[in-house]
C-alpha cells in the first residue's frame, strides 16, 4: 500500500507543477491532449484528485486479494516518480537559464 500512497502524492505534485506551467506559459504546455482537454474544462482537479484516488483505491483492495498486483503498483510508482523527476529537472534547467 506505501508505493499507491507515494503514488498519489507524486500525482498531486504532478497536478501542481502541471498548473504552474500552464499558468507560466500557457496551455500550449501540456503535451497531453487529454489533459490539455481537461484543463482547458476545468476538469483536470476532478480526474487527478478523484479519479485517480478511487483507482489507487481499487488497486489496493486488488493488492489484497492478489499480491500480483504489487507489480502494478511498484510500475505505478515509478512512472510518477519519473514524471516528477522530469517536472523538477525543467524548473532547475529554467532556473539555469535565468542566471
Amino acid at each position: 500500500m506505501i508505493p499507491l500512497i507515494i503514488s498519489y502524492i507524486l500525482n498531486i505534485v504532478d497536478y501542481i507543477f502541471t498548473l504552474y506551467w500552464v499558468k507560466l506559459y500557457g496551455i500550449e504546455m501540456e503535451g497531453n491532449p487529454f489533459g490539455r482537454w481537461m484543463l482547458e474544462h476545468h476538469l483536470a482537479w476532478v480526474f487527478k484528485i478523484l479519479v485517480v484516488g478511487v483507482l489507487f483505491v481499487l488497486l489496493g483492495y486488488m493488492i489484497k486479494r492478489y499480491r500480483k498486483g504489487m507489480k502494478a503498483a511498484y510500475l505505478i510508482l515509478t512512472v510518477y516518480s519519473a514524471v516528477v523527476v522530469y517536472h523538477i529537472s525543467i524548473c532547475f534547467a529554467l532556473m539555469i537559464n535565468e542566471t
